[in-house]
């Protein structure tokens, strides 16, 4: 099979799948087959299982976690006030590859202020009530775990369901954080439907593949965000009438995360050398 002899080819640097191919289990299949170490669109199972766990970084060698990673970063305490002003990488770790789609969602928000660097790394979309339409595998239920395990409240809207996704307060008396490890998901009422999600949402993000769909501009939050991430139009033509900001296309910004994943896949095998050429 072409994925299995990529993945020994020393020449392949990464591999690439556009999906969706067959759809359903039969694609998530080839997200498998397709080798995590040359995985540039971030879809293997081990790094969705770090994705929705919350996982951020890993031994560069077994691409799992060190022990206890999987915690939150502890927020700044209340003595200090400190925050870290970048992402806080530990010792002996690299960060995990990412999908590349969701990757490229976070980083246009990040851009456009959505999230708010003076908060602690992981809870920078603290606050924000942020709808995505399509909760598909590849790119609308990894996008909101991500937005979700960033501190936002998400609203995943879906043909049958929509389901919450978010930190929700712990229990725990553990003082390292006020959140749970990583996001949890709740089915919300069926009577709450996508407009009830609009009208209080700061951020709309739509990936319907349909020409047809069109989310209604007057349903939108006044000075919401809005982001087209289908290769159809799925805002209206004056959504800018109730959007402070639209963004139409994502592609860019998509291409660009790949080629970011790349690299990282090389950074792993290049410490991986080092560790075993290493005396010690």
């Amino acid at each position: 099979m072409w994925g299995v002899k990529a993945n020994d080819d020393s020449d392949v640097d990464g591999i690439m799948v556009y999906y969706p191919i067959y759809g359903g289990r039969q694609d998530q299949y080839l997200q498998s087959v397709v080798s995590p170490h040359k995985d540039v669109e971030g879809l293997n199972h081990q790094f969705l299982f770090n994705l929705y766990h919350n996982i951020r970084f890993i031994n560069p060698t077994t691409l799992r976690p060190p022990p206890a990673s999987h915690l939150p970063t502890p927020l700044p305490s209340k003595s200090t006030g400190a925050t870290p002003s970048s992402d806080p990488t530990p010792p002996g770790t690299v960060k995990s590859v990412l999908p590349c789609t969701p990757l490229a969602i976070v980083k246009v928000l990040e851009h456009i202020g959505v999230y708010n660097s003076l908060l602690a790394y992981g809870d920078r979309a603290r606050g924000k009530v942020i709808t995505v339409i399509n909760r598909s595998e590849v790119v609308g239920r990894p996008l909101a775990a991500l937005l979700a395990n960033d501190g936002a409240r998400v609203l995943s809207v879906d043909v049958d369901s929509i389901v919450e996704f978010s930190k929700r307060p712990t229990t725990s008396s553990t003082p390292t954080s006020k959140y749970n490890p990583h996001h949890v998901s709740t089915p919300l009422d069926p009577s709450f439907k996508l407009e009830d999600c609009l009208k209080i949402s700061d951020v709309v993000i739509s990936a319907v593949p349909v020409a047809s769909y069109k989310v209604p501009t007057s349903a939108l939050k006044d000075g919401c965000i809005c982001v087209n991430v289908a290769g159809e139009k799925n805002f209206e033509a004056d959504v800018r009438e109730r959007a402070s900001i639209y963004v139409p296309s994502v592609g860019v910004m998509t291409i660009a995360m790949l080629q970011r994943n790349l690299l990282r896949l090389c950074t792993y095998r290049d410490v991986e050398k080092q560790l075993s050429e290493s005396p010690f």
